[in-house]
């Protein structure tokens, strides 16, 4: 889930709020894009995937949650590979941090964006939903306290434990995310896909609930332009537990990814140790 996740997000870099003729021109999954902005994000996975690696260690290492303990582990992982494609408002605030309250205390958390979403997916592991929200909502509030953030984050943990867990086929996803969070929300794409939690979660759960297909669905989403890496990121890692969907993608994808301390070898190992924990009977 997580290789995947970074896949996703590693091609949609090269996209992220590009202009809509150049992805309509390059979006074509035979190579990966320079990063318009930060050229040096090429064939690598950005800050999306980084603070994903952040939750699933945590939820390796302990079960016991609470804001400093997310944060602590934010603020290790940051510093041990630092990478560019954050807000400058969470890079500076991870940068001048020796650890998670240092972190606590220098973030402002009112952010609505997506960036409590976007490192969500791995709680779906857990198969308790009761735990899946207070975990969401734990990592949620240490950087995005606010409705958006906090129903956000939820809602991707549960797409990846309505299909870990087979409780449907994708057509009733929406009925079980609106009924768990007693929302009403209206699942839908609005092109370019905004950066905020509800554009980006409505445009995801959309997506996955209707693919059949990684591959295409990566597509797709990459071409509705706008936080490309992030939509990316979310579909790959929510689609790579849909039993009915397609999961072959292009061989570069894998052979290009970065390879180094924390690259590919090291995701596949995270995967292996989060499916190795969570698939035990005892855990389930």
């Amino acid at each position: 889930m997580i290789l995947e996740a970074a896949i996703g997000d590693a091609y949609g870099a090269g996209f992220e709020f590009r202009d809509l003729d150049f992805i309509s021109k390059n979006n074509n999954l035979t190579q990966y894009d320079k990063h318009g902005m930060y050229t040096e994000i090429y064939k690598r996975y950005t800050d999306d995937t980084q603070m994903a690696i952040a939750i699933s260690e945590l939820l390796l290492e302990d079960d016991n949650w609470n804001e400093i303990k997310v944060a602590d582990k934010f603020v290790e992982v940051f510093h041990r590979d630092k990478r560019r494609d954050y807000s400058d408002r969470v890079y500076n605030a991870l940068d001048a941090s020796k650890n998670g309250a240092d972190f606590i205390k220098i973030i402002d958390n009112g952010s609505s964006g997506n960036g409590s979403a976007m490192r969500a997916y791995s709680i779906g592991h857990l198969k308790d939903v009761k735990q899946i929200l207070e975990f969401s909502e734990i990592q949620a509030k240490t950087s995005h306290n606010t409705v958006e953030g906090i129903s956000c984050a939820k809602r991707i943990a549960l797409a990846v434990h309505y299909f870990k867990y087979n409780l449907g086929d994708g057509s009733t996803l929406v009925d079980f995310l609106n009924g768990t969070l007693k929302e009403n929300e209206n699942y839908r794409i609005t092109s370019p896909i905004d950066m905020h939690g509800y554009p980006t979660t409505q445009a995801v759960i959309k997506m996955v609930s209707e693919a059949v297909s990684m591959k295409d669905c990566l597509k797709t989403g990459i071409g509705y332009g706008g936080d490309t890496d992030t939509v990316a990121a979310l579909s790959m890692a929510i689609l790579s537990q849909k039993q009915n969907c397609e999961k072959t993608l292009p061989s570069f994808l894998y052979e290009e990814l970065e390879n180094d301390k924390f690259g590919k070898d090291f995701l596949s190992k995270l995967d292996l140790d989060l499916n190795n924990k969570f698939n035990n009977k005892e855990n389930i």
